[in-house]
């Protein structure tokens, strides 16, 4: 009523009021992103929404956004200082936190590039123990190095290879590549080829058809295959004629099922 206009003489706080409420009934669902939208959509109406803020916070936090979610709770913590008020934020900023330090990567000493024109070199402190390596004759004959004053060290300069690489590329590991190439992109190979469909507007129904059917018996992982075999059809434009209704709604079910499956991310997006 208030978003399309129908009634245009609702009051800020109300608007919000709705969002956040419904935020809050998103998370009771679990439904994350949801919830994370609707807490936003409150604030743009009314910025100074605890409740809305800290909600967000919530969603954030279960979507693994720690970051973001530690600046939303900072912030009710700021509006809400009495201890006997901000138990809950708290308790959040907490764990948030917790989870901050586990992704935390240890400190690693980073080499410096030379400058153009310029070569890395590598000082070595030759121990006052160790044996040398005969010294080659010099043009004299004398083999014997020149002598040091009292106080110094003999110290060895070694030039490093222009050719190495300074550390080993990371293989980029099978979940970061799944996460950059999904099942669905246009160029991604046809995904679970086991399920077989006709490349036709009717191919991507059955798709629809079977992955709501799979869900409701309880095989969600099932009917995820099967939601996303439709919408290869359609993203890999093996199929044209799909209306963007169909295409929506294969999204949305498939996020429904990953919500089922605590795959929070993959809901989101």
């Amino acid at each position: 009523l208030v978003e399309s206009k129908k009634v245009s003489d609702v009051p800020a706080d109300l608007h919000s009021i709705l969002h956040s409420n419904r935020a809050f009934a998103h998370i009771k669902l679990q439904k994350w992103a949801e919830a994370e939208t609707d807490c936003s959509e409150a604030l743009k109406v009314n910025p100074k929404n605890t409740k809305a803020t800290y909600r967000r916070a919530m969603a954030r936090y279960e979507l693994g956004k720690h970051e973001t979610a530690l600046e939303d709770v900072e912030k009710v913590l700021k509006e809400l200082p009495d201890p006997n008020s901000n138990k809950e934020a708290v308790e959040l900023k907490e764990k948030i936190n917790a989870q901050l330090k586990k992704k935390a990567p240890s400190p690693k000493a980073e080499t410096s590039q030379p400058a153009p024109g310029f070569k890395r070199m590598q000082i070595v402190e030759a121990s006052d123990d160790e044996d040398e390596a005969p010294a080659k004759p010099l043009a004299n004959g004398d083999s014997s190095p020149p002598a040091l004053k009292p106080g110094f060290k003999r110290m060895q300069i070694v030039e490093a290879s222009d050719d190495e690489d300074d550390e080993p590329a990371k293989p980029t590991s099978p979940a970061k590549l799944e996460a950059t190439s999904p099942a669905t992109s246009p160029k991604a190979a046809e995904p679970f080829p086991e399920i077989k469909l006709e490349h036709s507007k009717a191919g991507v129904e059955k798709a629809k058809t079977e992955a709501n059917s799979l869900f409701s018996q309880g095989k969600v992982e099932e009917s995820v295959k099967w939601f996303s075999k439709g919408l290869w059809l359609v993203e890999s434009k093996k199929v044209s004629d799909v209306p963007a209704d169909l295409h929506s709604i294969l999204h949305s079910n498939r996020a429904f099922a990953h919500i089922k499956l605590q795959k929070w991310a993959e809901a989101e997006t």
